[in-house]
């Protein structure tokens, strides 16, 4: 029997991700719960495994299906091997690795415990959704810097609507199965009805798709008036309080764009993720681009893809919007090619094929998961990574195992040591990440308060202080070396070195094809007076993202620019006719 520890601690640590943010980071929300997430997971593995390897009680879940899991991380790592930064698919590796050995460790618990866990996960997802609720009500609470009336003012503690309908969404099945079985069930019910309310009061469609699979799948399997009665009133409430928020001018906005044919608004844009993941199976369809590779590739594969067709493309914002593809099951045919594919499916069908006869929440489950992982990411979230994870772990406890013998005398000591040492190493990765992340907000700020002070000595002589501090770091941080270097380049555009700049951007570009990159060269040689090299770069970034065109304050260059994507889109009206 393992102690009972080690299972409050994890259920503690998943009910603070769901809370925590870092307002000082540059991203507040993901990173910062990934970091606490890894951190913690690692730390209490450590010591739990520990613990049962020295009394010889630690069986492993074994099959079809752990088989598939555990070679993911394997692949990733082989992939670190053809890939542009290895440090990226080494990377990518780390993290899966520690999320599965979670769901594996997870398995080896009981029923009582995983629900436990489950519980205070929810719990957590509950409070960040009453958070969004009371947003919705108009209160300015934790807002974001965006519009007002946006629907992305309602972020909950998750940062994102998305986001929180990912969680609440996916931790439903476990809930609804949990509430099946009886005893406190009202409280169970409690939270199903706090986490619908939620993701329907969020906005997000992919939300509303999972939602209608989850209750068709469970109507159906119940087959009680009773049931289906509460369901239609919950639905009802549920839609009452989405339509006072907002949500019936979303949905005439969406009904607009379908009318007009304008799919790409109606999908938020999501083929431009879509089109270069596509681009980068074109070009390399047997291993990919390499795990953790998507968004280093994106924007010369969006821009490969765009020139092929003769198109131009619609989003104006910077590539680092697409660090995922808006498709689970695509990005790793990206980046693991022909191989990722097949492990996709190898995991579908090892899934389906072990789950247990009479068993709700695998059905549950896939209705939950598929949206999401077709239209969104989850296994990139944090928030949405746990529900998985938890529904990893309640698939493998049904599976066969195998004891890992009891440890001997000489190995009591080594193996502890060395899982501890793996958790601290471990810990200060993530410290390390979170702390470069806060780094790079206050350098952004510092060169936002640069441009917009009044007197030109005092603006360079803020940028002349970044781009110091960060010349004297940027080699102790090769993995950051290519934003370091493009806050360089703003740096010295702003006081005026262009020349200077423009090396800084190629340092950039060189390292990371980024649109970023490329739009700082661009302004670099038109601050030179070299503008046709100009137009070649800022004509090449603003065929990805038109809307970039605006950051040209020189009205002939930006005429310029805006003329040449007019001649673009001239030609692929005449290719289509």
């Amino acid at each position: 029997m393992p102690a009972s520890w080690p299972v409050t601690l994890m259920a503690l640590l998943f009910l603070l991700v769901q809370l925590f943010f870092f307002p000082g980071a540059a991203s507040a929300f993901r990173l910062p719960k990934e970091a606490l997430a890894i951190g913690g997971i690692l730390c209490i593995l450590a010591l739990a495994v520990s613990s049962r390897l020295r009394s010889g009680d630690l069986p492993i879940a074994r099959g079809p299906l752990a088989v598939a899991l555990v070679c993911l991380p394997l692949l990733q790592a082989a992939s670190a091997l053809w890939g542009a930064d290895p440090r990226r698919a080494l990377g990518a590796a780390a993290v899966t690795t520690t999320w599965l050995a979670c769901a594996f460790w997870l398995a080896t618990l009981d029923d009582d415990h995983r629900w436990r866990i489950a519980y205070l996960t929810a719990a957590g997802t509950a409070i960040s959704a009453i958070v969004l609720m009371v947003q919705a009500a108009g209160v300015p609470l934790l807002v974001v810097g965006v519009a007002q009336g946006s629907r992305f003012r309602l972020s909950g503690l998750a940062g994102n609507p998305a986001d929180l309908a990912t969680s609440a969404v996916l931790l439903l099945p476990l809930l609804l199965t949990a509430a099946a079985t009886g005893g406190r069930a009202w409280r169970r019910w409690l939270l199903i009805c706090v986490l619908v309310v939620a993701a329907v009061v969020s906005q997000t469609f992919t939300g509303y798709l999972a939602l209608a699979a989850i209750a068709l799948v469970w109507l159906v399997r119940r087959r009680s008036l009773k049931l289906w009665l509460a369901t239609a009133g919950l639905v009802l409430i549920a839609l009452a309080l989405a339509l006072g928020t907002g949500l019936g001018e979303r949905v005439r906005r969406q009904a607009r764009l379908i009318e007009l044919g304008d799919w790409y608004s109606a999908i938020s844009a999501r083929s431009d993720g879509w089109t270069a993941a596509a681009e980068m199976v074109r070009e390399r369809p047997f291993v990919g681009v390499a795990a953790g590779h998507f968004t280093h590739a994106y924007y010369p594969s969006r821009l490969a893809w765009l020139e092929a067709r003769s198109a131009t493309g619609r989003r104006g914002e910077l590539a680092t919007h697409f660090e995922w593809a808006h498709c689970d099951p695509l990005q790793i045919a990206a980046e693991l090619g022909v191989i990722g594919a097949l492990w996709v499916i190898a995991v579908g069908w090892s899934f389906v094929r072990t789950r247990q006869r009479g068993d709700p929440l695998p059905l549950l489950a896939v209705a939950a998961a598929a949206p999401f992982l077709l239209l969104h990411y989850p296994t990139h979230l944090t928030v949405g990574v746990i529900p998985i994870v938890l529904l990893l772990g309640h698939t493998l406890a049904g599976q066969p195992t195998f004891r890992v013998p009891r440890l001997r005398a000489g190995w009591r000591a080594v193996v502890p040591a060395l899982l501890v040492a793996a958790a601290l190493a471990g810990v200060a990765w993530q410290l390390h990440r979170l702390a470069l992340d806060v780094w790079r907000a206050d350098l952004e700020l510092r060169l936002e308060q640069s441009h917009g002070a009044a007197e030109p000595l005092r603006r360079a002589q803020i940028a002349a202080t970044v781009e110091r501090q960060v010349l004297e770091r940027i080699e102790r941080l090769p993995g950051a070396a290519p934003w370091l270097w493009r806050v360089v380049g703003k740096a010295r555009l702003l006081r005026n070195d262009a020349p200077a700049a423009e090396q800084a951007f190629r340092t950039a570009g060189a390292l990371w094809p980024h649109e970023e990159a490329d739009l700082g060269t661009g302004l670099a040689l038109a601050a030179q007076g070299r503008r046709g090299e100009a137009l070649l770069f800022l004509g090449r970034v603003c065929r990805v993202n038109p809307a970039l065109v605006r950051q040209l304050e020189d009205p002939d260059l930006r005429r310029a620019v805006e003329d040449l994507n007019r001649a673009r889109r001239r030609e692929q009206a005449r290719t289509r006719e």
